[in-house]
């Protein structure tokens, strides 16, 4: 190296610094250009998935509105049924109803089942869903203009186990003819189906009204259907607050003194009808199935010669005002 003139050692240094930036261009600079061409194939990756996602977004927000308005119109068609039935809360609601008309001399009521045709669905199916129908059948009277109607006892003249003499004179008096004009139910009847039928037009529909004259008063019939159906899968909350859908009549009424079927004597001093005695005719009526052919028969021997109240061995016992029939 010593022989080296000073020319070679100014080409030999050009040399090293060549080689070295030779090696900073191989293993430094072209690396960072093949990182960065990654870093830039990378982020196009990215945008392309950022778009795909951003138009998954609007197409899932889109999905998801005309989900919304598929079930509020669900939701709409769910309401106009009834969410379920409940027959003692539809029938109180229907003679609440008759009654707060001012029509409350109801004859009878009764509930049936209507049954209805199995959904079809487009496919030719059965659909899960069942449409459900409860029919009320009603009959009213209207008064005749000359009898004392009475409503839940409101005209009894019964006190304390005893006729009100005073009570059933003036019953008595009202007993003449007060004109056509002072006969009431039909108008009633009539504005109680009214108000029925426009509390839910959807889902309480009247389906058929009659009416027959019978001796100086009407008797009036209607049939009332209430529409329910069996959703196998609801969309919307139901609704329970309507007086036809939750019971909302009295609870824990007072029953003192009121007793079922009607005893010989009634012996609860609560009761209306405290020591009242059967008749000797109604005390014999029927074929007692309850008892032995020979007891019955001595029964009946027994009341037709001493009466009710030597055979149950009464002292005192207020009588009948009907006296039995003569043998």
């Amino acid at each position: 190296m010593g022989n080296i003139g000073q020319r070679e050692k100014y080409y030999l240094m050009l040399l090293g610094i060549v080689v070295v930036a030779v090696l900073i261009y191989f293993f430094g600079i072209r690396n960072l250009g093949y990182k960065h061409e990654d870093l830039v194939n990378e982020r196009t990756q990215l945008e392309e998935q950022l778009a795909y996602y951003e138009a998954l977004k609007t197409q899932n927000a889109e999905t998801q509105t005309q989900i919304d308005l598929i079930r509020e119109q669900i939701s709409e068609e769910e309401e106009r049924f009834l969410p379920s039935i409940c027959s003692e809360a539809i029938e109180q609601y229907v003679l609440k109803t008759f009654e707060d008309a001012g029509c409350p001399y109801l004859v009878s009521v009764n509930e049936q089942d209507i049954v209805t045709e199995p959904v079809q669905m487009p496919d030719g199916s059965a659909a899960p869903d069942t449409l459900v129908v409860k029919r009320v059948t009603v009959q009213y009277s209207t008064t005749d203009g000359y009898n004392i109607p009475e409503y839940n006892r409101s005209a009894t003249v019964i006190s304390d186990g005893m006729i009100d003499e005073a009570a059933l004179q003036a019953y008595l008096d009202e007993m003449y003819w007060h004109g056509a004009d002072s006969i009431v139910g039909y108008d009633e009847f009539v504005n109680a189906l009214t108000t029925l039928e426009a509390a839910n037009p959807d889902c309480i529909k009247i389906s058929s009204i009659s009416i027959s004259a019978e001796g100086g008063y009407i008797l009036l019939n209607a049939d009332i259907d209430f529409y329910s159906v069996t959703f196998s899968n609801r969309v919307s909350e139901p609704d329970m607050s309507a007086p036809y859908v939750t019971w909302a009549g009295s609870s824990n009424i007072n029953t003192t003194g009121g007793f079922v079927g009607r005893p010989f004597i009634v012996e609860d001093p609560n009761s209306e009808w405290y020591m009242m005695l059967m008749t000797d005719s109604e005390a014999t009526s029927g074929n007692r199935p309850f008892s032995t052919y020979y007891s019955n028969a001595i029964f009946n021997e027994e009341v037709a010669t001493n009466g009710l109240a030597a055979v149950l061995e009464l002292d005192g016992a207020p009588q009948p005002d009907v006296e039995p029939d003569a043998e």
